[in-house]
């Protein structure tokens, strides 16, 4: 299986750029992460450069710390350098993914294997696709391999910058690179299992006629009687053990939490008209 290194930007002491409330360090690590998991899930050899809030080299210049992590992939024989990262610019309203090379690794299959990873992440988040660029990133220009550098969106653009900060999108782009990814190396991509949102219905105790043998009738306000048996009949609410309704009492919180989880389940079942 091919080794791919991927590289999130910054870190620790070196925040990248900001802005929108955001830092780069932050945002690039949660995405490579779900990258790493997606690579991974997909039967891709994965090694990072770092998954913890610091620099690789932390006792290095910032120099030093982009060298360590060409060196990293090189000693590795690594087949694909990725490098995570998120752009900024003067104009707030830019927007947009965008993948960098190497200028020298123009017209190689370098240049075509970032293309086809914007185009991957693009497709897969709706975002403007910038394509290629040519930039002489330490990075870049240290690995030995295949290496590409990703702009995953711009910081400085409101809407984009809330978007990269949101899970979701973080797990679009991801399998879309992903996707992009094992498609350059002839796997087959491998999509992730999700839970099922809907919780299946739960059918509803049956109605009775009269209350149950607990009730005590003599304690429920004539203006509450019939709500107090909907709610004994549908299974929402049924009374204390010792066969009181205590209807003047004060409800506790885990109380409410059963009362509202039976009566989700209610409706969730189709007798609840929601």
């Amino acid at each position: 299986m091919p080794l791919v290194v991927i590289d999130p930007g910054h870190g620790g002491r070196d925040p990248g750029t900001s802005g929108n409330g955001y830092q780069e360090k932050t945002l690039v690590l949660s995405t490579a992460i779900m990258l790493r998991d997606a690579l991974r899930r997909c039967g891709v050899n994965v090694l990072m450069t770092r998954e913890t809030d610091t620099l690789p080299l932390p006792s290095g210049t910032i120099g030093q710390d982009l060298a360590y992590r060409a060196d990293l992939a090189n000693r590795n024989n690594a087949d694909l350098f990725v490098s995570w990262h998120i752009d900024s610019a003067a104009n707030a309203t830019v927007s947009g993914v965008a993948v960098w090379i190497y200028p020298a690794t123009r017209g190689t299959r370098t240049e075509t294997w970032a293309q086809r990873i914007s185009d991957g992440i693009a497709a897969n988040t709706g975002q403007r696709n910038r394509g290629v660029y040519l930039g002489d990133f330490q990075v870049l220009r240290e690995t030995e391999m295949d290496a590409v550098l990703v702009e995953a969106g711009f910081i400085t653009n409101a809407q984009e910058a809330n978007n990269l900060a949101n899970t979701e999108f973080q797990r679009a782009q991801a399998e879309g690179a992903a996707r992009a990814i094992c498609d350059l190396f002839d796997l087959p991509y491998v999509a992730p299992v999700r839970p099922d949102p809907t919780p299946r219905p739960t059918t509803p105790p049956p109605a009775t006629e009269q209350p149950p043998a607990q009730n005590r009738p003599e304690e429920w306000p004539d203006w509450a009687e019939d709500a107090i048996r909907s709610m004994i009949e549908w299974g929402v609410m049924t009374g204390y053990p010792d066969g009181s309704w205590r209807p003047d009492q004060n409800v506790t919180r885990a109380e409410l939490a059963v009362a509202l989880t039976r009566f989700y389940n209610f409706i969730r079942g189709g007798n609840g008209g929601v």
